[in-house]
Parts: structure tokens; sequence; C-alpha cells
């Protein structure tokens, strides 16, 4: 699943007024009112563009609808595929047919039960090519048939095995009588979990409200507010004065949280792990772009190591060497990380044909090679490593124009492959680790997220095999293979796994951490209770 990279914007002119406008109490006293105890109160970097889990393809909406909506199967933080909206399922042994019969507890808001025709409507949609569902259509591209001889059994078959389809069903299910009526069911989402949308208002809050059939016993919590506040240091104080009960906190804020009174009454600081795989996305349609020799060059033109502990103190970042998160057995223990070896890039430029002119760039057909970097105004992180490689493909000659623009229209560039390079990260939500998605030939866009229209035969060939090889071990190997390929041409300058420092308040109890990070598992934060609450 794909995710843009979201660090906590730098502070702005407006930091003081929106946290009097959020919060008017934490400035009139340093002591924050404590918070009400049947609410939890949330952080979200920025507001959710939808809430329509379907075409859901970034993780700030997907915080929100963890709460609202119930997969058929869940993950456990174990990573193991557990019950939700079905109570039971059976795969057939050549791995075409799935059966599910749904627990008939399941219920929408209203009281109405959750049905089979939901299932079949839910996956109709994600294969309707007019329904931008590019994070689910991996996993019904095939199918043959969706059956539902019953309101509480659904079938689905399909044309091929697929040793990773169980991952597909964790996709949240929608209902058809919603979608029927309702005029803008991203805004009004209508929920099967055990919490409503109350109300939602714009750029400010999303409150969550416990449904009437839920159990407090179950649910502690009543209310949900998950509070937008983009600017990282607004939500840091906010966090430090008690009024979030969970926060990022940026690598630059951990010496303060440690420091700080505020944060060490109200806080204590995790280390979060996150299945991710941040990259230099490159368009291989860009002419220069397109040799290999040039790709690779580009990979050993700048010290990836040096900036990662520059970055990302105290512990620096797990460097990478292909498409795969760090610590994962996929990973082709052959395969090193680039070198930071500035000749080597130079000689592969001179073998690409790229002549260095009189001004010290690089030409290619008496034109300057030139590379447009774009970037989201106002976010660091992005800048600085945009800063850090300009400077260092300066040396080898190479030109890169550092293009900032507003984030709607950096994530519509990537997203229509209308850019030449660009930082991004790859969050494998869920945890299936195929790459077929992002680099087979066949998912450019508008079909796939191959957004920097990556092509190579080889690795057409491995990723199709890999797919339908339901032998565990012999699937690996495939992937190592894959990995190999990928080193050796690669679609993209795969950087490094980073975890995430956050904000956790101490008057939550069963906040629990897996690979997959504080969320996006079961129960996640719908297992978060107060401290002093019994079960």
């Amino acid at each position: 699943m794909l995710f843009f990279l979201r660090p906590p914007m730098k502070k702005v002119v407006r930091v003081l007024a929106a946290l009097v406008a959020l919060w008017p109490s934490s400035c009139a006293r340093r002591e924050a009112p404590p918070a009400p105890a049947e609410t939890l109160y949330r952080h979200l970097e920025g507001e959710p563009p939808t809430l329509d889990p379907t075409v859901t393809n970034e993780e700030i909406g997907l915080r929100v609808e963890q709460m609202l909506f119930w997969p058929l199967v869940g993950i456990d933080r174990n990573l193991h595929h557990v019950p939700a909206l079905a109570a039971s399922w059976n795969v057939s042994a050549d791995g075409l047919t799935f059966e599910f019969r749904l627990d008939p507890k399941a219920r929408w808001e209203d009281g109405t039960p959750v049905t089979s025709e939901d299932v079949a409507f839910t996956i109709d949609r994600v294969r309707d090519p007019k329904v931008p569902a590019v994070n689910w259509k991996w996993g019904f591209e095939d199918v043959a048939a969706v059956e539902t001889p019953e309101p509480s059994r659904v079938v689905v078959r399909f044309r091929r095995p697929y040793a990773q389809r169980l991952f597909a069903f964790s996709m949240p299910i929608v209902s058809r009588a919603a979608f029927g009526r309702a005029a803008d069911a991203g805004r009004h989402p209508f929920a099967s979990g055990p919490y409503r949308l109350e109300s939602w208002e714009a750029k400010q809050t999303l409150t969550l409200v416990r449904r009437a059939d839920q159990s407090a016993e179950a649910y502690p919590f009543q209310k949900i507010v998950f509070r937008v506040i983009p600017d990282g240091a607004v939500s840091f104080r906010a966090g430090s004065l008690g009024q979030l009960d969970e926060f990022r906190v940026a690598r630059d804020q951990r010496g303060e949280a440690e420091r700080s009174p505020d944060f060490q009454q109200h806080n204590r600081i995790a280390l979060v792990p996150r299945p991710t795989v941040v990259l230099l996305v490159w368009n291989c349609r860009n002419p220069f772009l397109s040799d290999a020799r040039v790709r690779l060059a580009l990979m050993r033109a700048w010290p990836r190591a040096e900036v990662a502990r520059r970055l990302f103190p105290p512990e620096g970042a797990t460097l990478l060497s292909g498409p795969y998160p760090a610590g994962v057995r996929e990973n082709a223990p052959d395969v090193a990380p680039p070198p930071y070896d500035p000749a080597a890039s130079a000689k592969l430029l001179d073998e690409a044909g790229l002549t260095v002119g009189k001004d010290g760039f690089r030409q290619q057909r008496g034109r300057r090679v030139s590379l447009e970097f774009l970037l989201p105004a106002g976010q660091p992180m992005y800048v600085n490593i945009g800063e850090i490689l300009r400077d260092a493909y300066r040396k080898v000659g190479v030109d890169m124009v550092l293009r900032p623009m507003d984030w709607a229209a950096y994530t519509q560039r990537f997203s229509a492959g209308e850019f030449e390079v660009l930082l991004n990260s790859y969050d494998f939500l869920p945890p299936n680790l195929d790459p077929y998605p992002y680099y087979h030939s066949s998912q450019v866009p508008p079909n796939g997220q191959n957004n920097g229209f990556y092509r190579n035969g080889e690795a057409d060939r491995l990723m199709e095999a890999a797919q339908t090889e339901l032998d565990d071990a012999r699937r690996v190997e495939l992937y190592r293979q894959i990995h190999r390929v990928l080193a050796a041409d690669p679609p993209a300058d795969f950087l490094w796994t980073v975890g995430q420092y956050w904000g956790i308040s101490k008057r939550l109890a069963g906040v629990e951490i897996s690979p997959l990070g504080l969320f996006h598992f079961l129960p996640g934060p719908l297992g978060w209770r107060l401290a002093s609450a019994r079960r």
C-alpha cells in the first residue's frame, strides 16, 4: 500500500494563532485541564481527503477508518489473520475459491445486518475501472465470480492462485445501501465498526462516537476526537500539555521531550517500527533516467549512511538495497546498500555518454541534463534531502532543481506519473510484500502504483511466478531473485527503513506495538483503555 511521507511541517507564522484557536486554555496557564475520561484525543498531521476506505490512498484516512469499518479478515499484532466481519473462512486446496461466513452479530450503524451483498458490492467497486481503488485492485483483478448463496455466506472464485490472497480480504467492507443513498459517502461514512462519525469540522477535528449497540466494557471511550494539526511544533506542545493521547515526536524534539516536565508528567515516549521503504522514485520515461547506468550512478553519488545518521539521530536508519523493508526474510542477503563512490558514479555517467560541458554539468546531445525534484512545500525533511542530493549530484555533473508545490498538487503529480524524481515511502499495509503492484510493467498509471513507469521483462516474469507460488520457501527465494534484479536495474533509489518516535499518554493502557506500528492491526487502538480501568 502506498503512503506519502508526512514529516512534521515547519513552524509557520500562524502557529500561535492556531494553538490559541484550538486550545485557548493552554495559552492561559501552564497546567492543562484534565482530558475527559471517556474521550480519546488523537492526532492527525492533515485532514483526510476522504473516508471512503475503498479509495483511501494515505495513512491519515486509514487511521480514522480503522475505527469505523471492519474488514472481512483482520490482522493481529503478530501478523496473523483473525476473524473480523467473517467469523470463519475456508480456502480450496488449489487456492482459487474463498468462502466466508459472516458474523451474525455484524451490523451497520443503523442496526441492519452486514450481508454477503455488501461484500459483493465492495469487490465490484474495487474492480470498477472508474473507482481509483489502487490499493486493493491487486487482490481482485482476476475474480471469476462472486456468489452470495445466503446473506451470511459469500464465495469468491478466482482464475489463478495467488499466495498472498488472504491479505486482500483485510480490505474494509462498505455498505451497498449507504452508497446507493449517500451523495458523498467519503464525507459521510456508514460504519460497521464500533464507532460512527458524529461530526467533521473541516481542517480542525473529526469526532467519532461509540455506537449505541456497542458496550463500554469492550470499547471504553465514548468519543474519539481526531485533532488535525499539521504543524509538528503545535502538536508536540499540545501533547506535552496532555491535550493529545498520541502524537508524533520528531527526532529533533526527542531531547526536548526527555527534558520537559510537561511531557514527562503526561506522556511516555516510544520508538515505533514502520513496515516502510523510503525511496527516491525515478520516472523511467525520462530519456536521461531510462538508462540503468545513470540510475546506478545517482545511487553512488551521495553518502546515504552519513545522511541517515544526520537526519535520524540518535540511532540513524537501517539502509536498504531493495524493495522490501529492513529485517524481513525476503531481502536477498548477498545484496548490499549502494556505496558512496563519486568516482564510480562519474565513470557510469561517462559510459552512458553524458559528457561534462564547460559549465561543469553533464550534457546529452548538446543539452544540459537537468532533473526536477518535486517536493511538498513547507516540509523540512523533503527540503533537507533534496538539498543534500542537489549538492551531491552537482559534484558528478548532474543538475537538479528543487520544485516545491502544495500537497494536493504534489500527490496528484505523483499519482499520474508526472514527475522526474521525488521522495516517497511505501508502507506495506496490509503486510503483503509482493512488489508486483509497484514494479510490474502492467501496473503503470492508472492501472496500479508503478508510478515511475518501470519496465523489466525478467522482473515481470519473477513477480508473476511469485504470485502463483504457494510453497512458502520457494516464494521467498523468488522474492530474493526479484531483489537482485531490481538492485541491478533499479526502478528507484531504495533508501532506508526508519522508526518513528511517538508520545503516548500515561493515562492509556493496552497500547500495543506491532511490526505494523501502533495502528493497522486488531485490536490496535480499539483495545486502548484508561490505565485506571479494570476489565
